[in-house]
């Protein structure tokens, strides 16, 4: 996944590197100054939905979830806890972990037309319930918070309420889950815009029909609301030509830990990425949004006279080839690990401009998720098809004679594969096609545009593709189970919007990660998805190439703040005029 960043389905920004070190910056608020107005020129598509309920992508969590809206926990740039924003501090555990309570703060208020109304818990509690309704189209509730008990009967329309939620009164929500579950313990998948607060009173009347319309009509509790006429409809939204947000007049800033200096940010898509990047670095009051790929001309006349103007950070995510079980010879686990010893991550890498893009991976789990180190670290956990950097052919062979071919090479028919047709993407999928060439894989290659591969091809079961060699993920959270949960659990597959697109569902497997998710020691957890992103290393459902960096880039006159909670991106909400 290229442009975008599932958060995770988080798809990852694309960005072109130069093999030159630069040093990350843009991290300090040092000589930050409030006012003036903030431009981005996203050439990447821009949002796809409005509604919170649905938000999951890297451009959603930057437009929008950080500075439209609030939740009951947020992430400051540069920390990998969450911190309290609509609840007054981390949550309260007890019943062996079954039960988790949050506190609400008083007196937050909604933007108009219900200025003048407060989010009481049971707005929570009808946020969490509509992530469920097919109408809003989530993408994780099933993944974080299908263990609440009452779920399943809401889901199957036996309640029309998730009875695990209570709310005893205005400033208490109360989770009751049927087994432990770690990530709502410690607040990290409470930090996700499932806990955007949304009024059941106002609300649901758009949360009927087909598709929900709550998100041109909705409420805002951040700093910045989408440009609107005051009596709940959005007016400053064009899908793929614009996103206007201005100051919430109902937001109180002494309630909320995000500075939000600007008085306003104007996002303009579908920009031209070499107008967008060149318009950026020389013009004023720019800071860059989803961009498909910084041109490397751009970037070059920027490392030797503006280097202080582009900022790379760790994206906190990966790179990986995704090869189908279910689709032969792939069901194979020895055809698998002999394409992940003939790859040559190096060439791959150099495809989107070398070292400056990040470290070449030897496992699934990227550095900064618990579990990485465990796993091995930069090192990984040694199995030789997945150790080197370089393509290691005769082992390949190998690997395909213990698969039954004896020549070591495969004599079957070529391989539907799915590639994006952006560049550089483009590049790293045609260098993949040539590699693969050594072990006689023939593939059925297509490009296609980004948005197509993924919602017409990659992420549709019943395509029947067999590899996608342009997908990448991000961490939902600062937790290995966002990598590992969402990507090999079987229960996971789903006939589109699917991320698991090796369509795992081995019954063991499955059972190893419910264990995991359950754990809430913080050591003990780490420990748990070390093994399984060993193993899953080892059945080679993804290859993982890359653990990438995020590169941005700003006007002379920005101090753009990146956040590590959204790979690298800029945090708008924190960023502001130097």
């Amino acid at each position: 996944m290229t442009a975008k960043l599932i958060k995770p389905a988080i798809l990852l920004a694309v960005v072109v590197g130069l093999g030159l070190a630069v040093n990350a910056c843009g991290s300090s608020e040092s000589g930050a100054q409030a006012g003036g107005t903030l431009n981005v020129l996203d050439t990447a598509g821009g949002v796809d939905s409005l509604d919170p309920g649905y938000w999951y992508y890297q451009s959603d969590y930057q437009e929008l979830a950080n500075t439209t809206q609030r939740q009951l926990y947020g992430w400051k740039p540069d920390e990998t806890k969450p911190t309290p924003d609509i609840a007054t501090a981390l949550p309260k555990v007890s019943n062996g972990g079954k039960t988790v309570t949050v506190k609400i703060k008083d007196n937050i208020k909604y933007s108009p037309p219900l200025q003048n109304q407060t989010v009481k818990a049971a707005d929570f509690k009808y946020s969490l319930e509509r992530c469920f309704l097919p109408q809003v189209g989530n993408g994780y509730a099933n993944v974080y918070y299908s263990d609440i008990e009452g779920v399943k009967a809401y889901q199957d329309e036996k309640s029309d309420e998730i009875s695990g939620i209570e709310t005893p009164d205005d400033q208490t929500l109360v989770i009751n889950t049927t087994t432990p579950a770690g990530v709502l313990a410690d607040g990290t998948a409470l930090g996700m815009p499932c806990t955007v607060p949304v009024p059941k009173d106002y609300a649901q009347k758009y949360d009927k029909g087909k598709q929900s319309t709550y998100g041109q009509h909705q409420v805002f509790t951040g700093p910045y609301m989408i440009e609107n006429d005051g009596k709940g409809k959005v007016t400053g939204y064009e899908p793929s030509k614009k996103l206007v947000m201005v100051r919430n007049p109902s937001w109180d800033k002494s309630t909320d830990f995000k500075p939000a200096y600007f008085d306003k940010i104007n996002i303009t898509c579908c920009s031209d990425a070499t107008v967008a990047a060149r318009k950026t670095i020389s013009g004023q009051g720019y800071l860059s949004g989803d961009y498909a790929a910084p041109p490397v001309s751009v970037l070059k006349q920027a490392l030797s006279s503006r280097k202080d103007q582009i900022t790379v950070e760790p994206s906190g995510g990966n790179r990986y080839i995704s090869l189908n079980t279910t689709v032969k010879p792939l069901d194979n686990v020895n055809v698998r690990r002999a394409i992940s010893a003939v790859i040559d991550r190096n060439a791959l890498r150099q495809t989107r401009g070398g070292p400056t893009l990040g470290t070449t991976a030897t496992h699934f789990l990227p550095p900064g998720i618990a579990g990485f180190e465990e796993a091995g670290g930069t090192e990984g956990p040694g199995y030789d098809f997945a150790s080197s950097a370089t393509a290691n052919v005769a082992l390949a062979k190998e690997y395909m004679k213990k698969a039954g071919y004896e020549n070591g090479t495969y004599d079957g028919p070529a391989l539907l594969t799915i590639a994006d047709n952006e560049s550089p993407a483009k590049e790293t999928a045609e260098a993949f096609q040539e590699q693969v060439k050594k072990i006689g894989l023939k593939l059925q290659f297509r490009e296609v545009p980004h948005a197509t591969m993924l919602t017409k091809f990659c992420q549709v079961p019943a395509s029947d593709v067999a590899i996608c060699p342009n997908l990448g993920w991000g961490a939902d959270f600062f937790a290995a189970q966002s990598f590992i949960d969402p990507l090999f659990n079987g229960k996971n597959i789903v006939p589109s919007g699917n991320v698991n697109t090796a369509e795992v569902n081995d019954p063991k497997l499955n059972a190893q990660i419910n264990d995991a998710k359950q754990i809430t020691d913080p050591d003990k957890a780490a420990q748990a998805w070390a093994d399984l992103d060993k193993e899953v290393t080892n059945q080679v459902y993804f290859i993982p190439w890359l653990w990438d960096n995020n590169v941005g880039l700003e006007s002379s006159n920005m101090n753009g703040v990146s956040s590590k909670f959204n790979s690298g991106a800029y945090d708008f909400a924190f960023s502001s005029f130097d």
